[in-house]
């Protein structure tokens, strides 16, 4: 039998004990896959599945022994277009 580990990345104590409405998953929120839990209390729970994507690119030297990076050029992800 395989165990998984959990590891608690976030956790919401004081939305125990509320009552749910509603709740809706969008395909793809402002930032990607979205939750949307509205409460009895009139209050709403999101959770938003955020991802990033950068490139690396590398300029390196290799005369036959180490290779020896010259420069290291890192582009960070652009920002999400919002409709």
């Amino acid at each position: 039998m395989v165990q998984y580990i959990q590891k608690t990345l976030i956790q919401c104590s004081e939305l125990a004990g509320k009552v749910i409405r509603d709740c809706t998953i969008y395909d793809d929120g402002s930032d990607g896959p979205e939750v949307v839990i509205e409460f009895t209390d009139d209050t709403t729970f999101t959770v938003c599945l955020k991802t990033s994507v950068s490139v690396e690119a590398k300029s390196i030297r290799d005369e036959g022994g180490q290779p020896q990076i010259l420069k290291t050029y890192t582009n960070p992800a652009p920002a999400r277009r919002t409709t």
